[in-house]
């Protein structure tokens, strides 16, 4: 077959007729403008929702926390299942209990409050508050909360346990053995019983069965930092036994690293007289928490043994303001000596502390010596 090489199609319906394609992608693109289905439509992005954590994701945190010592961690969990559970008393309960592991009184006494409030009925509650009351000093209203609480469930053995403290706390012995004993009884691996029975026993003056019983109490509990403090507080004031003291309290930062365990190891450094040491780890109290006043009393004590006098005034002052009358004469006498010896001296400043110290003992003579000082009637000793 021959082709003509010559052959061109012929036009078909004009301009218009070679430009149909294009006429209808047009229309296309104008219907789909106009209609734009949704798989086109940019949709604002929307925030993923952040999934609620349970209460039972929070119990298993506390659980967690308490197997390692971490009171503290503890006690952030709890304080979320108590706001998730509002009118459940017993994470209020738990809380109390381990603000008092940590010597927080006030913390202790706040939530044991709030869980007799939401349930006036519960020993457990009732006990609680009795024995931040206890720790507070104010015996006749934790006798009280500690009889309610006996009164409400005579076989709890906690409120046993802490009507024993008590009555040991205002000297009587004789009701305190007796409510130890039915505590016991009902339950010997109970580890506030066995404290408090240690605690009975040191008063008594029977210091190496306390720490026998402290010891059963820390076979039960490993982490209870408080139980290794209190045998500290047993070699230290019952024996003079400064060198295993210094073991427990070492003890209890490994249990429980806080402010208070730090504040007591520092206090035992001191009373030793490694006093470098001491500043090092009171130091260490306040970075952890820069207001607490105990850290801060002992830490001036221990500058003022380094000859450090301006900042002993200064972190002396600042301590006895938070610990109120708990500071005893030597924080008072102190803080007035600070400012004796330091320069320039200030006795303007040093002899209100003075005459404080003077308030709590009139024969106080490091606190006469320093009135004498600063009236000109005897020239400043080498401190």
């Amino acid at each position: 077959m021959q082709l003509d090489r010559d052959y061109r199609p012929r036009r078909r319906g004009g301009w218009l007729g070679k430009l149909w394609p294009l006429l209808i992608l047009f229309v296309v693109a104008v219907v789909l403008y106009e209609t734009q289905p949704n798989w086109l439509v940019q949709r604002q992005a929307l925030p993923t929702p952040t999934p609620t954590l349970s209460v039972v994701t929070f119990l298993a945190d506390a659980q967690a926390s308490l197997s390692r010592g971490d009171y503290g961690a503890a006690i952030a969990a709890y304080t979320q299942v108590s706001r998730l559970q509002p009118e459940n008393p017993e994470p209020l309960i738990i809380m109390a209990r381990l603000h008092m592991i940590n010597q927080d009184i006030p913390a202790a006494h706040a939530v044991a409050s709030q869980a007799v409030a939401i349930a006036p009925q519960n020993a457990d509650a009732v006990a609680a508050l009795a024995r931040a009351e206890d720790w507070l000093g104010n015996y006749e209203d934790a006798l009280n909360y500690g009889l309610d609480a006996y009164e409400i469930d005579p076989n709890n053995v906690d409120a046993l346990a802490i009507l024993a403290e008590i009555y040991t706390d205002v000297g009587n012995t004789a009701i305190a053995r007796e409510y130890i004993d039915r505590a016991l009884e009902l339950d010997p691996q109970n580890v506030l019983a066995l404290r408090n029975e240690a605690y009975l026993l040191e008063r008594l003056g029977q210091y190496e069965t306390a720490l026998a019983t402290l010891d059963r109490a820390l076979a039960i509990e490993p982490q209870r930092s408080d139980l290794f403090m209190e045998k500290a507080r047993i070699y230290r004031v019952g024996l003079a036994d400064f060198s295993n003291a210094l073991v427990a309290y070492r003890n209890a930062v490994e249990a429980n690293r806080t402010p208070a365990t730090l504040d007591a190891l520092g206090e035992g450094l001191y009373n030793a007289g490694d006093h470098l040491q001491a500043v090092r780890v009171l130091r260490q109290a306040l970075e952890m928490d820069p207001d607490h006043g105990p850290a801060l009393v002992h830490l001036g004590m221990a500058l003022y043994s380094r000859r450090n006098y301006e900042d002993a005034a200064t972190n002396l002052e600042r301590g006895i303001a938070i610990i109120g009358d708990s500071a005893r004469e030597e924080h008072l006498y102190t803080a007035g000596l600070a400012h004796i010896y330091k320069e320039p001296r200030e006795c303007n400043l040093a002899e209100p502390w003075l005459r404080k110290a003077l308030e709590k003992n009139p024969a106080s003579g490091p606190a006469q010596a320093g009135i004498r000082i600063c009236s000109g009637q005897a020239a400043t000793p080498t401190p």
